[in-house]
């Protein structure tokens, strides 16, 4: 047992290092946008050890980024702690922490009822689909009917595209490692717009320029900087479930009833 608190210990700490150097260090420039890697190590200790480390290792990424804005050297997220704080400190925090965690969860059940992958993940995008369309019907009622079609179009081809990926990736035998690498982004992005919209318009406001939010949001946030990471995320699986079918024997996965049962 101890040698497998001392694997659990300096595995978390090594992906930790990993975590805080990809995140100083940036992102690969490709033209004006950036690719990040940080949520890699992140969605390893998640599959590979298991949903506590993966926590772990989502709060020591959220106390960077925080650490990151604070400091200046994240000129968008210092307009956002500058804004507040508290609920700032709250956001980096808790979506950093949901990246670790849900993945790590997912892993796990899907891991053992592979048949339910697909129904509740279609099941689960679905409804994200529905509401969004909803949410985005609403938000476009006072718009030019041009925008009000252009976006439309836009999300239903990203929706569209979302599903056949979907539906491709989820019957591999590999379907557990890519629902993981996915709901890493998924946490970290959608936590954040959220937060963004709720507490900090004026600020998501400036960073459009003079655009409309809603605009900036689908096209900006969501359209570019989210789709990045998922490409990223479905890009490395493939690497993540070779680590994990390489260290499966050698490190015990620590799922949530052993911790519950150690207590």
């Amino acid at each position: 047992m101890k040698k497998n608190v001392l694997i659990y210990f300096v595995t978390t700490a090594v992906l930790a290092a990993l975590v805080v150097v990809l995140q100083i260090v940036g992102g690969i420039p490709v033209g004006p946008f950036s690719i990040t890697l940080t949520l890699f190590p992140i969605v390893v200790g998640a599959v590979v050890l298991g949903p506590v480390p993966g926590l772990v290792l989502g709060v020591v990424f959220g106390v960077i980024v925080s650490i990151l804005s604070l400091t200046g050297k994240d000129p968008g997220g210092q307009m956002v702690f500058m804004a507040n704080p508290i609920i700032a400190w709250i956001m980096c925090i808790l979506k950093g922490a949901l990246a670790g965690f849900v993945p790590g969860v997912a892993y796990g059940f899907f891991k053992k009822h592979p048949v339910a992958s697909s129904v509740i993940t279609y099941a689960v995008t679905g409804a994200f689909l529905f509401f969004g369309g909803v949410g985005l019907s609403a938000g476009l009622a006072d718009k030019a009917i041009g925008l009000q079609i252009g976006l439309t179009i836009l999300t239903a081809v990203l929706a569209g595209g979302l599903l056949v990926g979907l539906y491709f990736l989820l019957r591999t035998e590999r379907a557990p490692f890519y629902i993981s690498s996915i709901l890493a982004p998924v946490c970290n992005t959608g936590v954040f717009i959220i937060g963004m919209l709720a507490f900090f318009r004026p600020t998501l406001s400036a960073w459009a320029g003079g655009s409309d939010i809603l605009v900036y949001t689908l096209t900006g946030l969501i359209g570019v900087n989210f789709l990045i990471e998922f490409l990223v995320a479905v890009v490395l699986t493939p690497a993540l479930a070779a680590i994990a079918h390489y260290t499966g024997k050698r490190i015990p996965r620590l799922e949530l009833a052993k911790v519950k049962g150690d207590k």
